[in-house]
C-alpha cells in the first residue's frame, strides 16, 4: 500500500492546487483554502487573516480509517513506463457502478478494461432507488417521475443542475432492466424485486421506487438484518459474470494513478501501477471514473466535508479502497467539481464500532434521544440522516448523546426482549450502555445532567398522555411512555458509510470542465460523480445513491461505446 501513498502535506497542497484549477473551491473564496500557517502566496494580510481565523475554528481531526491512495500527482517519466495496452473502454474501480459499466460497455461489444485497486471492489449495499423497472411494472407499483424528481432536487435545495437527476429517473428502469439481464446469466438466481414502503410518519414524502434483492434463495438468511449484507454477494455475482465475456478483462490489484491526456485535450487512457512498474492503458473510446468517493482519506475528509459529519463518528464500510483517486485524477486534467463543503451519507444507529445489531433494533426506535444537557434534540422518528445531522449538531460534534429507554421498550415477544437484554449486558461491559432504576441515577452514570434527563422524562411521558410532542412534533400513535422499572441509556453516535459528492458531470455523465464544456473521452459515475446531491444524502428517498451508481454506470458505457 506504501508504493503509491502521498505524504499529507503532499497531499493537501494537491488538493489545493487541484481546487484552485477546477474552480471547486467557490465557497471558500478564488484562492482555495488555507491551512492554517499555509495561506496562499499573493494572499494579502486581511484575507490570510480571515482564512486563517476560519480554518483554526474549524479544524477537527478526522478519526476514520485511511486506505490506500492510488492517485500520484508527480509527472511520470515515459522511461518509466515498462508497458503499453490497449483497449477500447477503459473503466476505473471494480464496485456497483464500476462492474455495470463494465458490463454494459461489454455487452455493447467493446473491448473493455475494468481496473481495480483493491483485492475486491466496494459492494456494500442493502437496496436501490428506480423508476420503471419491469419488476416494479409486473407489481403493479406506480411512481410519479415528477415527484420523484421534485424531491431529489428539494432536497438539494436546487443547488444541482437537472440534467443528472432527469438521467437518473428516466433512465433507471432501464438501467435496472440490464442488471436483471445481468443477474440471469449468473448461477445464484438473483431477483430484482419491490420493497415495500412504510406508511412516512414524519410529513417527508413516501415514495415507492425503493427495489432490493431479499426474494433471493441464494442470499443467507440473515441478510435482511445485517446492514448492505446483500450487496457484496451480489457484486461478486457481477465480477462473476464479467468473466463470461471475452471482451471484458477484471483486473485486481491494479491502481490507475493518472489519467492521459492528449494536446487536443481528449482524456486517451491512464498510468497504472502493477507488479512490474508502471504501464499505459490506451482507451480508443474512453475512460470511466468509477472509484468511488473519499470516505476512507482523513486529510480529503478535514479538507472537503463539514468537521461535524465525521469528527464524531464511526464508520462502516467492509473495503477501504475509496480515497478520492477519482476525484483528484479528475482535477488534474482540468475537471469541475461540486462545491465546498461536499454532502456526506451519515447514518443514525452507529456505535463506536459500526452499527447496532437487531437485536436493539425496537428499543432504538422507542427510545428519545438526548444530548449531555439530557435533552432532547430531534424528532426521533425522523429518516437516519436527518437524526444522524441533528446528533452532529449537538455540543462537541455529538459526543456524549444517548438513546434513553425502559424495560418496557425493549420488545413485543418474550424471544425478542430477551435478545435486547442479552445485547445490552454485551454493551454494558463494553461501556456503551448502562441501566439504572431511576433517570437520575442512569444519567449520572453515563455523564449527563441529572436534571436535565429527569425533566426530559416527564415530559415525554406527558407528551405520551396528551398524545402531541410539543418540542418535535414525533408521531405520538407508535411510542411509548417510560414506565418500567429499569431505565437505560445507549450510546449513538454517526456513522459514515460514503462520500456523495464529486466531478460534475452532464447528463451522459461526461465530466465538465471549468467552462463547463465536457471533457472529450472522460466520464464519472457512482460516487465520484457529482452534481446530484447537495449539502445533504436525502435518505427518504429510497435508494438513490446505489440507484444512481448502476443508471451512471449503465448510461456512461452506453454514451462511451455509441455517441450521444
Amino acid at each position: 500500500m506504501g508504493g503509491y501513498d502521498v505524504s499529507r502535506r503532499s497531499f493537501l497542497k494537491g488538493i489545493g492546487l487541484a481546487g484552485l484549477s477546477a474552480g471547486a473551491l467557490g465557497a471558500l473564496g478564488a484562492t482555495g483554502v488555507a491551512f492554517g500557517d499555509e495561506a496562499a502566496a499573493g494572499e494579502d494580510a486581511a484575507d490570510a487573516r480571515y482564512r486563517s481565523a476560519w480554518s483554526n475554528q474549524a479544524k477537527a481531526t478526522c478519526p476514520g480509517p485511511r486506505g490506500p491512495i492510488a492517485y500520484e500527482e508527480r509527472e511520470i517519466a515515459a522511461s518509466e513506463i515498462v508497458t503499453t495496452e490497449e483497449c477500447e473502454v477503459l473503466v476505473i474501480g471494480a464496485g456497483i457502478a464500476g462492474l455495470t459499466a463494465a458490463l454494459k460497455a461489454a455487452d455493447e461489444g467493446a473491448k473493455t478494461l475494468c481496473l481495480e485497486k483493491m483485492t475486491k471492489g466496494r459492494g456494500c449495499f442493502e437496496c436501490f432507488g428506480a423508476y420503471n423497472a419491469q419488476s416494479q411494472k409486473d407489481a403493479g407499483i406506480e411512481i410519479d417521475p415528477a415527484q420523484l424528481l421534485d424531491e431529489i432536487y428539494r432536497s438539494a435545495y436546487w443547488r444541482t443542475r437537472p440534467e443528472p437527476a432527469n438521467t437518473y429517473v428516466y433512465r433507471s428502469g432501464e438501467a435496472t432492466d440490464f442488471w436483471q439481464k445481468m443477474l440471469d446469466k449468473g448461477e445464484n438466481g438473483f431477483v430484482i424485486t419491490p420493497v415495500e414502503e412504510a406508511p412516512s410518519t414524519n410529513g417527508m414524502p413516501t415514495i415507492p421506487s425503493e427495489l432490493g434483492f431479499y426474494d433471493s434463495p441464494s442470499l443467507p438468511p440473515d441478510a435482511g438484518v445485517r446492514s448492505g449484507y446483500s450487496g457484496i454477494y451480489v457484486c461478486l455475482e457481477m465480477a462473476e459474470v464479467a468473466n463470461t465475456y471475452d471482451n471484458l478483462d477484471v483486473r485486481y490489484r491494479t491502481p490507475a494513478v493518472q489519467l492521459v491526456r492528449e494536446d487536443g485535450g481528449r482524456v486517451a487512457g491512464a498510468i497504472v501501477r502493477t507488479d512490474d512498474g508502471y504501464a499505459r492503458i490506451d482507451a480508443s473510446k474512453g475512460v470511466i471514473l468509477a472509484t468511488g468517493g473519499y470516505d476512507a482519506n482523513p486529510e480529503m475528509m478535514e479538507a472537503w466535508v463539514r468537521p461535524e459529519d465525521y469528527a464524531s463518528s464511526s464508520w462502516w464500510n467492509p473495503g477501504w479502497g475509496t480515497t478520492g483517486d477519482g476525484h483528484m485524477m479528475g482535477l488534474a486534467v482540468g475537471a469541475q467539481m461540486d462545491s465546498l463543503p461536499q454532502p456526506v451519507m451519515n447514518f443514525r444507529w452507529g456505535n463506536p464500532d459500526s452499527f447496532f445489531d437487531a437485536r436493539v433494533w425496537t428499543p432504538i426506535w422507542l427510545a428519545i434521544n438526548v444530548n449531555a444537557q439530557g435533552k432532547r434534540y430531534v424528532n426521533e422518528d425522523l429518516p437516519f440522516q436527518a437524526v444522524s445531522n441533528a446528533q452532529n449538531a449537538q455540543p462537541a460534534y455529538g459526543a456524549n448523546c444517548w438513546q434513553v429507554f425502559d424495560d418496557g421498550m425493549l420488545g413485543a415477544s418474550d424471544e425478542e426482549v430477551a435478545g435486547a437484554r442479552e445485547a445490552l449486558a454485551e454493551f454494558e461491559e463494553r461501556g456503551w450502555a448502562f441501566s439504572a432504576a431511576s433517570p437520575r441515577e442512569l444519567a449520572e452514570k453515563c455523564g449527563i445532567d441529572p436534571d436535565g434527563l429527569e425533566q426530559t422524562v416527564a415530559a415525554w411521558n406527558g407528551y405520551c398522555e396528551s398524545k402531541k410532542d410539543l418540542e418535535f412534533n414525533r408521531f405520538m400513535e407508535s411510542v411509548a411512555p417510560f414506565a418500567g422499572a429499569t431505565y437505560y441509556a445507549l450510546t449513538t453516535n454517526s456513522c459514515v458509510l460514503a462520500t456523495v459528492g464529486g466531478l460534475t458531470i452532464d447528463g451522459s455523465c461526461r465530466v465538465l470542465d471549468v467552462d463547463d464544456r465536457p471533457i472529450e473521452g472522460l466520464y464519472a459515475v457512482g460516487n465520484a460523480s457529482g452534481n446530484f446531491f447537495a449539502g445533504n444524502y436525502p435518505r427518504h428517498i429510497p435508494g438513490t445513491s446505489i440507484g444512481r451508481a448502476v443508471t451512471f454506470g449503465y448510461v456512461a458505457a452506453e454514451h462511451v461505446v455509441k455517441g450521444a
